[in-house]
Protein backbone atom coordinates (compact mmCIF):
# COMPACT_ATOMS: atom_id res chain seq x y z
CA UNK A 1 0.00 0.00 0.00
CA UNK A 2 1.36 3.40 -1.00
CA UNK A 3 1.96 5.99 1.73
CA UNK A 4 1.55 9.58 0.56
CA UNK A 5 2.88 12.51 2.59
CA UNK A 6 1.74 16.14 2.63
CA UNK A 7 3.23 19.06 4.58
CA UNK A 8 0.50 21.53 5.45
CA UNK A 9 -0.80 24.36 7.58
CA UNK A 10 -4.50 24.30 6.63
CA UNK A 11 -4.94 27.89 7.74
CA UNK A 12 -7.83 27.36 7.18
CA UNK A 13 -8.60 24.12 5.34
CA UNK A 14 -10.14 25.20 2.02
CA UNK A 15 -11.22 23.83 -1.36
CA UNK A 16 -7.70 24.06 -2.76
CA UNK A 17 -6.57 21.62 -0.07
CA UNK A 18 -9.55 19.41 -0.89
CA UNK A 19 -8.54 19.47 -4.56
CA UNK A 20 -5.04 18.31 -3.60
CA UNK A 21 -6.44 15.34 -1.67
CA UNK A 22 -8.71 14.47 -4.59
CA UNK A 23 -5.66 14.43 -6.89
CA UNK A 24 -3.87 12.07 -4.50
CA UNK A 25 -6.88 9.71 -4.43
CA UNK A 26 -7.14 9.84 -8.22
CA UNK A 27 -3.55 8.67 -8.59
CA UNK A 28 -3.47 6.36 -5.55
CA UNK A 29 -7.03 5.28 -4.62
CA UNK A 30 -5.94 3.03 -1.73
CA UNK A 31 -3.06 5.17 -0.41
CA UNK A 32 -2.62 6.03 3.24
CA UNK A 33 -2.37 9.83 3.37
CA UNK A 34 -0.15 11.20 6.14
CA UNK A 35 -0.11 14.94 6.84
CA UNK A 36 2.58 16.70 8.86
CA UNK A 37 0.71 19.82 9.99
CA UNK A 38 1.93 22.92 11.77
CA UNK A 39 0.38 23.33 15.20
CA UNK A 40 -1.02 26.56 16.59
CA UNK A 41 1.81 28.78 15.32
CA UNK A 42 2.90 28.68 11.71
CA UNK A 43 6.07 28.86 9.63
CA UNK A 44 5.23 32.35 8.36
CA UNK A 45 5.28 33.61 11.94
CA UNK A 46 1.60 33.90 12.78
CA UNK A 47 -0.94 32.16 14.99
CA UNK A 48 -3.27 29.76 13.20
CA UNK A 49 -6.73 31.22 12.68
CA UNK A 50 -8.27 27.98 14.02
CA UNK A 51 -6.66 25.66 16.56
CA UNK A 52 -4.81 22.50 15.59
CA UNK A 53 -7.58 20.13 16.74
CA UNK A 54 -10.21 21.87 14.64
CA UNK A 55 -7.94 21.78 11.59
CA UNK A 56 -7.10 18.13 12.23
CA UNK A 57 -10.79 17.20 12.24
CA UNK A 58 -11.28 19.07 8.98
CA UNK A 59 -8.39 17.20 7.36
CA UNK A 60 -9.57 13.79 8.56
CA UNK A 61 -13.12 14.48 7.41
CA UNK A 62 -11.75 15.38 3.96
CA UNK A 63 -9.93 12.05 3.62
CA UNK A 64 -6.57 12.35 5.40
CA UNK A 65 -5.63 9.18 7.32
CA UNK A 66 -3.02 10.41 9.81
CA UNK A 67 -2.23 13.90 11.09
CA UNK A 68 0.96 14.46 13.06
CA UNK A 69 1.96 17.82 14.49
CA UNK A 70 5.08 19.61 13.32
CA UNK A 71 6.89 20.66 16.50
CA UNK A 72 7.02 24.41 17.12
CA UNK A 73 10.81 24.13 17.00
CA UNK A 74 10.49 23.39 13.26
CA UNK A 75 7.78 25.99 12.67
CA UNK A 76 9.89 28.98 13.77
CA UNK A 77 12.41 28.21 11.04
CA UNK A 78 13.09 29.56 7.53
CA UNK A 79 11.94 27.35 4.66
CA UNK A 80 15.00 25.09 4.37
CA UNK A 81 15.09 24.14 8.06
CA UNK A 82 11.30 23.93 8.27
CA UNK A 83 11.38 21.51 5.34
CA UNK A 84 14.19 19.49 6.89
CA UNK A 85 12.19 18.98 10.08
CA UNK A 86 9.00 18.07 8.20
CA UNK A 87 10.78 15.59 5.93
CA UNK A 88 12.42 13.96 8.97
CA UNK A 89 8.98 13.32 10.43
CA UNK A 90 7.39 12.05 7.22
CA UNK A 91 10.35 9.75 6.59
CA UNK A 92 9.78 8.17 10.01
CA UNK A 93 6.08 7.88 9.16
CA UNK A 94 6.96 5.61 6.26
CA UNK A 95 6.04 8.06 3.50
CA UNK A 96 6.99 7.11 -0.08
CA UNK A 97 5.38 9.87 -2.17
CA UNK A 98 5.51 13.56 -1.23
CA UNK A 99 2.78 15.70 -2.78
CA UNK A 100 3.05 19.50 -2.72
CA UNK A 101 1.59 22.47 -4.55
CA UNK A 102 3.80 24.40 -6.95
CA UNK A 103 3.48 27.46 -9.13
CA UNK A 104 5.59 25.63 -11.74
CA UNK A 105 4.79 21.94 -11.45
CA UNK A 106 6.82 21.27 -14.60
CA UNK A 107 10.08 22.02 -12.74
CA UNK A 108 12.41 19.09 -12.09
CA UNK A 109 12.73 19.67 -8.35
CA UNK A 110 15.12 16.74 -7.94
CA UNK A 111 17.57 18.22 -10.44
CA UNK A 112 17.16 21.66 -8.88
CA UNK A 113 17.98 20.18 -5.48
CA UNK A 114 21.14 18.52 -6.76
CA UNK A 115 22.37 21.78 -8.32
CA UNK A 116 21.67 23.88 -5.22
CA UNK A 117 22.57 21.39 -2.50
CA UNK A 118 25.79 23.17 -1.55
CA UNK A 119 24.09 26.53 -0.96
CA UNK A 120 24.38 27.39 2.72
CA UNK A 121 23.10 30.17 4.95
CA UNK A 122 26.32 32.05 5.67
CA UNK A 123 25.52 35.14 3.63
CA UNK A 124 27.74 38.06 4.56
CA UNK A 125 25.89 40.99 2.97
CA UNK A 126 24.05 42.98 5.62
CA UNK A 127 22.15 45.24 3.22
CA UNK A 128 19.82 42.46 2.06
CA UNK A 129 17.69 39.80 3.70
CA UNK A 130 18.59 36.12 4.01
CA UNK A 131 15.74 35.35 1.58
CA UNK A 132 17.10 37.74 -1.05
CA UNK A 133 20.63 36.38 -0.65
CA UNK A 134 19.37 32.80 -0.88
CA UNK A 135 17.40 33.52 -4.06
CA UNK A 136 20.45 35.22 -5.57
CA UNK A 137 22.52 32.10 -4.83
CA UNK A 138 19.85 29.84 -6.33
CA UNK A 139 19.77 31.96 -9.49
CA UNK A 140 23.55 31.65 -9.78
CA UNK A 141 23.31 27.84 -9.66
CA UNK A 142 20.22 27.35 -11.85
CA UNK A 143 20.29 30.28 -14.25
CA UNK A 144 16.70 31.25 -13.44
CA UNK A 145 14.85 32.58 -10.42
CA UNK A 146 12.84 30.51 -7.98
CA UNK A 147 10.93 33.21 -6.15
CA UNK A 148 7.34 32.08 -5.69
CA UNK A 149 6.28 30.69 -2.27
CA UNK A 150 5.31 27.14 -3.20
CA UNK A 151 8.18 26.65 -5.64
CA UNK A 152 10.61 27.73 -2.93
CA UNK A 153 9.06 25.28 -0.47
CA UNK A 154 9.13 22.57 -3.13
CA UNK A 155 12.85 23.18 -3.64
CA UNK A 156 13.34 23.08 0.14
CA UNK A 157 11.51 19.74 0.34
CA UNK A 158 13.61 18.37 -2.52
CA UNK A 159 16.85 19.48 -0.85
CA UNK A 160 15.76 17.92 2.45
CA UNK A 161 14.83 14.74 0.60
CA UNK A 162 18.40 14.48 -0.72
CA UNK A 163 20.11 15.50 2.51
CA UNK A 164 18.18 12.98 4.60
CA UNK A 165 18.21 10.25 1.95
CA UNK A 166 14.46 10.02 2.44
CA UNK A 167 13.97 8.65 -1.10
CA UNK A 168 10.58 10.27 -1.53
CA UNK A 169 9.11 10.41 -4.99
CA UNK A 170 8.28 14.10 -5.37
CA UNK A 171 4.90 14.90 -6.91
CA UNK A 172 4.38 18.64 -7.53
CA UNK A 173 0.79 19.65 -8.24
CA UNK A 174 0.07 22.76 -10.27
CA UNK A 175 -1.69 25.47 -8.28
CA UNK A 176 -4.92 26.35 -10.02
CA UNK A 177 -7.12 29.47 -10.13
CA UNK A 178 -5.57 31.30 -7.14
CA UNK A 179 -1.97 32.23 -6.42
CA UNK A 180 -0.45 31.93 -2.95
CA UNK A 181 -0.61 35.67 -2.25
CA UNK A 182 -3.85 36.46 -4.10
CA UNK A 183 -6.07 38.54 -1.83
CA UNK A 184 -9.19 38.58 -3.99
CA UNK A 185 -11.98 36.02 -4.00
CA UNK A 186 -12.56 35.36 -7.69
CA UNK A 187 -16.23 35.22 -8.58
CA UNK A 188 -17.67 32.16 -10.33
CA UNK A 189 -14.83 30.08 -8.83
CA UNK A 190 -14.73 27.86 -5.76
CA UNK A 191 -11.00 27.98 -5.01
CA UNK A 192 -9.21 30.90 -3.38
CA UNK A 193 -5.91 31.35 -1.59
CA UNK A 194 -5.78 30.99 2.18
CA UNK A 195 -4.58 34.61 2.28
CA UNK A 196 -7.72 35.83 0.50
CA UNK A 197 -9.95 33.74 2.75
CA UNK A 198 -8.25 35.02 5.93
CA UNK A 199 -8.57 38.60 4.70
CA UNK A 200 -12.33 38.20 4.44
CA UNK A 201 -12.54 36.48 7.80
CA UNK A 202 -10.57 39.25 9.50
CA UNK A 203 -13.03 41.75 8.02
CA UNK A 204 -15.83 39.59 9.48
CA UNK A 205 -17.17 38.88 5.99
CA UNK A 206 -17.66 35.24 6.89
CA UNK A 207 -20.49 34.52 4.47
CA UNK A 208 -18.29 35.63 1.58
CA UNK A 209 -15.98 32.62 2.02
CA UNK A 210 -18.67 29.93 2.07
CA UNK A 211 -18.12 29.06 -1.59
CA UNK A 212 -14.39 28.55 -1.08
CA UNK A 213 -14.26 26.18 1.93
CA UNK A 214 -15.76 22.76 2.74
CA UNK A 215 -18.85 22.72 4.95
CA UNK A 216 -16.95 21.53 8.03
CA UNK A 217 -14.60 24.52 7.77
CA UNK A 218 -17.47 26.95 7.30
CA UNK A 219 -19.25 25.60 10.37
CA UNK A 220 -16.08 26.01 12.43
CA UNK A 221 -15.48 29.62 11.42
CA UNK A 222 -19.12 30.42 12.15
CA UNK A 223 -18.83 29.05 15.70
CA UNK A 224 -15.28 29.76 16.84
CA UNK A 225 -13.32 32.97 17.41
CA UNK A 226 -10.81 33.53 14.62
CA UNK A 227 -7.35 34.11 15.99
CA UNK A 228 -4.78 36.63 14.73
CA UNK A 229 -1.77 38.56 16.02
CA UNK A 230 -4.16 41.16 17.44
CA UNK A 231 -5.13 38.65 20.12
CA UNK A 232 -1.53 38.27 21.28
CA UNK A 233 -0.14 41.79 20.78
CA UNK A 234 -0.67 42.92 24.42
CA UNK A 235 1.19 39.84 25.69
CA UNK A 236 3.98 40.20 23.12
CA UNK A 237 4.36 43.86 24.02
CA UNK A 238 4.57 42.93 27.70
CA UNK A 239 7.26 40.32 26.97
CA UNK A 240 9.37 42.84 25.03
CA UNK A 241 8.96 45.66 27.55
CA UNK A 242 9.76 43.56 30.62
CA UNK A 243 12.49 41.30 29.22
CA UNK A 244 16.11 42.33 29.58
CA UNK A 245 18.35 42.56 26.55
CA UNK A 246 20.17 39.48 27.80
CA UNK A 247 16.90 37.54 28.02
CA UNK A 248 15.82 38.51 24.49
CA UNK A 249 19.31 37.66 23.22
CA UNK A 250 18.88 34.09 24.53
CA UNK A 251 15.76 33.51 22.43
CA UNK A 252 15.83 31.65 19.15
CA UNK A 253 16.46 33.74 16.04
CA UNK A 254 17.93 36.76 17.83
CA UNK A 255 21.35 37.84 16.64
CA UNK A 256 23.37 40.68 15.13
CA UNK A 257 22.13 43.07 17.82
CA UNK A 258 18.49 42.54 16.88
CA UNK A 259 17.52 42.57 20.57
CA UNK A 260 18.33 46.30 20.71
CA UNK A 261 16.19 47.08 17.68
CA UNK A 262 13.27 45.03 19.02
CA UNK A 263 13.14 47.03 22.24
CA UNK A 264 14.09 50.46 20.90
CA UNK A 265 11.48 50.46 18.16
CA UNK A 266 8.78 49.46 20.63
CA UNK A 267 9.73 52.32 22.96
CA UNK A 268 9.23 54.78 20.12
CA UNK A 269 5.67 53.65 19.35
CA UNK A 270 2.51 55.23 20.78
CA UNK A 271 0.40 53.38 23.34
CA UNK A 272 -2.25 52.54 20.75
CA UNK A 273 0.27 50.96 18.36
CA UNK A 274 -0.60 47.60 16.82
CA UNK A 275 1.45 44.49 16.06
CA UNK A 276 1.72 45.61 12.43
CA UNK A 277 3.02 49.02 13.56
CA UNK A 278 5.77 47.34 15.58
CA UNK A 279 6.64 44.99 12.72
CA UNK A 280 6.99 47.89 10.28
CA UNK A 281 9.13 49.81 12.76
CA UNK A 282 11.57 46.91 13.22
CA UNK A 283 11.69 46.08 9.51
CA UNK A 284 14.92 46.79 7.62
CA UNK A 285 16.62 45.61 4.43
CA UNK A 286 18.28 42.85 6.42
CA UNK A 287 15.09 41.41 7.91
CA UNK A 288 11.95 40.38 6.06
CA UNK A 289 8.52 40.69 7.64
CA UNK A 290 8.30 36.90 7.82
CA UNK A 291 11.63 36.61 9.63
CA UNK A 292 10.51 39.21 12.17
CA UNK A 293 7.10 37.58 12.59
CA UNK A 294 8.80 34.26 13.39
CA UNK A 295 10.96 36.13 15.88
CA UNK A 296 7.78 37.53 17.44
CA UNK A 297 6.52 33.96 17.98
CA UNK A 298 9.82 33.09 19.66
CA UNK A 299 9.49 36.10 21.99
CA UNK A 300 5.81 35.43 22.70
CA UNK A 301 6.35 31.76 23.60
CA UNK A 302 9.87 32.39 24.98
CA UNK A 303 11.50 29.86 22.66
CA UNK A 304 15.18 29.44 23.53
CA UNK A 305 17.92 28.30 21.18
CA UNK A 306 18.59 25.35 23.48
CA UNK A 307 15.00 24.13 23.18
CA UNK A 308 15.13 24.24 19.39
CA UNK A 309 18.44 22.38 19.33
CA UNK A 310 17.04 19.68 21.61
CA UNK A 311 14.05 19.01 19.33
CA UNK A 312 16.29 18.97 16.26
CA UNK A 313 18.51 16.35 17.91
CA UNK A 314 15.65 14.29 19.32
CA UNK A 315 12.54 14.58 17.10
CA UNK A 316 9.26 12.86 17.92
CA UNK A 317 5.94 12.02 16.32
CA UNK A 318 3.02 13.84 17.96
CA UNK A 319 -0.21 12.21 16.84
CA UNK A 320 -3.23 14.49 16.44
CA UNK A 321 -5.69 12.24 14.63
CA UNK A 322 -6.25 9.19 12.44
CA UNK A 323 -8.75 7.13 10.45
CA UNK A 324 -9.19 3.35 10.51
CA UNK A 325 -6.75 3.02 7.62
CA UNK A 326 -4.44 5.39 9.47
CA UNK A 327 -4.59 3.22 12.57
CA UNK A 328 -3.40 0.20 10.58
CA UNK A 329 -0.47 2.25 9.30
CA UNK A 330 0.34 3.54 12.79
CA UNK A 331 0.69 -0.03 14.02
CA UNK A 332 3.51 -0.46 11.48
CA UNK A 333 5.11 2.87 12.39
CA UNK A 334 5.28 1.91 16.07
CA UNK A 335 7.42 -1.10 15.14
CA UNK A 336 9.71 0.63 12.64
CA UNK A 337 10.23 4.22 13.80
CA UNK A 338 13.21 5.37 15.81
CA UNK A 339 11.20 8.35 17.09
CA UNK A 340 8.74 8.08 19.98
CA UNK A 341 5.07 8.18 18.97
CA UNK A 342 3.33 10.47 21.46
CA UNK A 343 -0.45 10.29 21.83
CA UNK A 344 -1.06 12.42 24.92
CA UNK A 345 0.42 14.89 27.37
CA UNK A 346 1.76 13.35 30.57
CA UNK A 347 3.34 14.78 33.72
CA UNK A 348 6.72 13.77 32.38
CA UNK A 349 6.65 14.75 28.70
CA UNK A 350 5.15 18.19 29.33
CA UNK A 351 8.33 18.96 31.26
CA UNK A 352 10.69 17.31 28.79
CA UNK A 353 9.99 16.23 25.21
CA UNK A 354 6.86 18.33 24.71
CA UNK A 355 7.67 21.27 26.97
CA UNK A 356 7.93 23.76 24.09
CA UNK A 357 4.77 22.60 22.29
CA UNK A 358 2.91 22.43 25.61
CA UNK A 359 3.89 26.01 26.44
CA UNK A 360 2.87 27.16 22.96
CA UNK A 361 -0.51 25.50 23.46
CA UNK A 362 -1.01 27.28 26.77
CA UNK A 363 -0.18 30.62 25.18
CA UNK A 364 -2.57 29.97 22.30
CA UNK A 365 -5.30 29.03 24.78
CA UNK A 366 -5.06 32.52 26.30
CA UNK A 367 -6.80 33.76 23.15
CA UNK A 368 -9.26 30.90 22.62
CA UNK A 369 -10.08 29.94 26.19
CA UNK A 370 -9.74 26.28 25.15
CA UNK A 371 -6.95 24.05 26.46
CA UNK A 372 -4.81 22.68 23.66
CA UNK A 373 -3.06 19.68 25.16
CA UNK A 374 -4.17 18.58 28.60
CA UNK A 375 -6.89 15.92 28.44
CA UNK A 376 -6.69 15.82 24.65
CA UNK A 377 -6.31 12.48 22.90
CA UNK A 378 -5.91 11.97 19.14
CA UNK A 379 -9.09 12.39 17.11
CA UNK A 380 -10.44 9.28 15.41
CA UNK A 381 -12.61 9.37 12.30
CA UNK A 382 -14.21 6.18 11.00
Amino acid sequence: MTVVGIIAEYNPFHNGHLYQLEQVREQFPTATIVVAMSGNFLERGEPACLDKWTRTRQALTAGVDVVVELPLAFCVQPADRFALGAVKILKEMGVEQLFFGAEHAEYDFNLMAEKTLNIHGDFSKYNESYAAAYQRAVYTQLGYSVDTPNDLLGLAYARANVRLNARFRLVPLQRIIAGHHDLILQKKQNIASASAIRKQLQARKIKDVKTYVPEITYKAIMKQPLISWNDFWPLLRYQIETSSLQKIRSLYGVGEGLEYRVKQQLEGLPEDATFDDWLKAVKSKRYTYTRLARLAVAILVQVTSGEVEEVEKNPYLRLLGFSFRGQCHLNKVKKSSCYPLITKITKDNKKSTLQLDYRAGNVYALATGVKQDLRHIPLRIH
